[in-house]
């Protein structure tokens, strides 16, 4: 699948925008193959069918845009960008010497913006962030070549990755739930109408799949997961200051 989808999209698209969606299907396609084998023979025919009338395209868009606001609705009440923040006196992910050292190399690549070479009587000011943000756009181009900034690129994956599946968070809810009462109910029957029935094990596998993914969902991905994937892409953004 990977394959077929590598001929047409490039990596970021295939990694953070389709890869959320085939974890969110994961616990279905399971179950439905769990009790309908034949149904690998279809999946795989389909994946080529929807490529060629720009599903896949329509939907690498579509989790995107829905990426896109889940990520402007944080950044509102956060603040700001991780990119951002980061750098601000008053956030203290970063040391302030870091921060100073980093505004000095900043001073001699972004011509006038005159960062301050020291933070200790530092005041937070709206130009200050602007100055900032600034940078952060900066640096964002500074690194566009993913070969020579390959950390860099793979930190942006990775929060592309955790934006992108927390925004679809309610569907994959939904289809864990459909997939672990299916399998249950599934389970249930053949074995209960047929005493010498041999028990499916991919049937169980799906089951306490779907189990686990919901549970993953429900828990762990929240707007914590997004925002510690943010600043981690942040500081490795920065961290090319010292390189």
């Amino acid at each position: 699948m990977l394959k077929e989808l590598s001929k047409y999209f490039e990596h970021y698209a295939i990694h953070a925008r389709f890869m959320p969606v085939f974890v969110i299907l994961f616990p279905l396609v399971l179950t439905v193959l769990a009790w309908y084998p034949q149904a690998k023979t279809i999946l795989g025919g389909a994946m080529t069918l929807l490529i060629s009338f720009g599903v896949m395209s329509f939907l690498s868009i579509y989790i995107s845009n829905l990426g896109n606001d889940l990520q402007d609705r944080y950044f509102k009440s956060w603040g700001g960008a991780p990119s951002t923040l980061l750098l601000l006196p008053s956030n203290k992910e970063l040391d302030r010497y870091t921060k100073q050292r980093y505004f000095i190399w900043l001073n001699r690549k972004c011509g006038g913006l005159d960062f301050p070479e020291t933070l200790d009587a530092q005041v937070e000011s709206e130009e200050l962030y602007e100055k900032i943000r600034s940078a952060g756009n900066y640096m964002r181009e500074y690194t566009r070549d993913r070969k020579v900034y390959s950390q860099v690129y793979n930190d942006n994956v990775a929060y592309g990755f955790a934006r992108n599946i927390v925004a679809i968070k309610k569907m994959g809810l939904v289809l864990s739930s459909i997939s672990l009462v299916s399998s249950g109910l599934f389970l249930y029957f053949f074995t209960k109408i047929d005493l010498h029935y041999t028990i499916n094990y991919m049937g169980v596998i799906a089951l306490f799949s779907s189990a686990i993914c919901l549970l993953i969902l429900a828990v762990v991905l929240n707007e914590k997961f997004v925002k510690r994937r943010g600043y981690r892409y942040a500081r490795t953004l920065f961290e090319t200051c010292d390189k």
